[in-house]
């Protein structure tokens, strides 16, 4: 056995004796590495060794206090119920975000159950339904093209509205009173947003309420009437392609799934299609734009069969004015025939009134001068104006004539017969 030699009197500080079979006095421990960066991050930023760990605990402990409450309400959530028929999302415990989980929520869920169905915790084996459905749900979520098929068919309520639903009006149209009436907005608005969830173009413009501006509706209607959606009908398709060996069997159950997929798709946009309709068909703000269109018509027509009338009337009234003016003309003209007439009568009247007292005057005159066939056919040829004036220059009666006025008498017959001699004579000659 050797001697260890006996240490130093006085050792130097922090110095370390070293030796044969020596041990150091004193040592110091310096750190290094990551320890030595995190330290002097510490430093500079003001903290203690000390109080980052008590922080790091601290955060540790807050964490895994969260990810408990997590996993009982997880618990509660699936207590009670077939684990197998709920939804991937209820499964895995995602129904805060549903379909817009990320991958990095998906697998941070999927780690999370895991620990509840994994065949070490519940000492099942490796076919647990639990286990395999939690499995099968976190294959399909993480697959993009699966997720989206899956996404397309998950808990979706595709029911429209029928169409026939008796809808409040605020100026169209009266409702009964005794009947059933719904919002329009009411009904139809959360049906839009639901299918909204599949339009494979977003922002997706909303249904609106009464107070929306007509161009907005129809830009939301023209939206609706073009819609694009990315749902997809292959999750659960009749042919299971995965569980045949066989390509050419294979790809005749692709083809098969695909024009199953391709039919639903069409039913899809036709039910799309039935919304946008009965929707228009039942908006109240397109229906006050209609019956103001309706109402502009209308007056316009009245309006054109007023001017039309108007002309006709104007018409009317032109011929009636021309007929009563034609009227008053022929009644004119027959009064006047009628005045002539009874003019011509009691001219003839008077003619004959005349001839009566020419012919006593002639009569009175008792001159061989005077020949009473020539006064005769004076009386028919004398101008009415000549036999007034003669007769009223003879004193307008037999009676009146006296004997010394007979002398004019038969001078003036003289000079009438002369004169009606001759005008008898050219006549002859004519």
């Amino acid at each position: 056995m050797l001697a260890l030699p006996p240490p130093p009197a006085t050792p130097a500080k922090d110095a370390a004796v070293l030796g044969l079979g020596g041990y150091p006095h004193l040592k110091r421990v310096e750190i290094a590495g990551r320890s030595l960066h995190k330290r002097v991050r510490n430093a500079a930023r003001g903290r203690s060794l000390s109080m980052e760990s008590n922080g790091e605990n601290d955060a540790r402990a807050e964490a895994k206090l969260k990810e408990e409450a997590i996993l009982a309400k997880y618990r509660k959530s699936i207590k009670g119920k077939n684990f197998v028929n709920l939804t991937m999302y209820q499964q895995l415990g995602l129904t805060d975000v549903m379909f817009d989980a990320t991958p990095e929520q998906i697998k941070k869920a999927y780690h999370r159950v895991l620990i509840e169905h994994h065949p070490d915790k519940t000492l099942k084996d490796e076919n647990d339904p639990n286990y395999l459905a939690v499995q099968k749900a976190f294959n399909t979520l993480m697959d993009p093209a699966k997720k989206r098929a899956y996404d397309s068919q998950c808990e979706f309520d595709e029911s429209i509205p029928s169409g026939n639903e008796k809808i409040k009006q605020n100026l169209v149209g009266k409702v009964d009173p005794k009947a059933k009436v719904v919002d329009f907005y009411a009904l139809y608005g959360p049906v839009f947003e639901r299918n909204a969830r599949f339009s494979a173009i977003t922002p997706v413009p909303t249904l609106g309420d009464d107070e929306t501006d007509i161009d907005t509706v129809q830009e939301f209607y023209n939206f609706w009437h073009k819609f694009d959606s990315w749902r997809e009908f292959t999750h659960n398709a009749e042919h299971d392609v995965d569980s045949v060996e066989s390509r050419d069997e294979k790809r005749h159950m692709m083809k098969k799934n695909e024009a199953q997929a391709k039919k639903l798709k069409k039913k899809e946009y036709a039910r799309l299609a039935d919304l946008v309709d009965r929707a228009q068909a039942n908006d109240p703000r397109l229906r006050r734009v209609k019956q103001a269109a309706k109402d502009k018509k209308e007056n316009e027509r009245k309006a054109k069969e007023a001017a039309a009338q108007a002309i006709i009337d104007a018409q009317k009234a032109a011929e009636a004015e021309a007929a009563r003016i034609k009227a008053e003309k022929e009644e004119a003209e027959k009064k006047s025939k009628n005045d002539a007439k009874m003019a011509k009568e009691k001219l003839k009247k008077a003619f004959r009134k005349v001839k009566k007292v020419f012919r006593e005057l002639t009569e009175v005159v008792d001159d061989a001068r005077v020949d009473i066939e020539e006064t005769e056919f004076l009386c028919e040829t004398i101008e009415m104006d000549a036999m007034e004036a003669l007769v009223k220059a003879l004193g307008g009666s037999a009676d009146a004539v006296k004997p010394a006025g007979i002398e004019e008498v038969v001078t003036v017959l003289t000079g009438l017969r002369g004169e009606a001699y001759m005008a008898k004579k050219a006549a002859k000659r004519g």
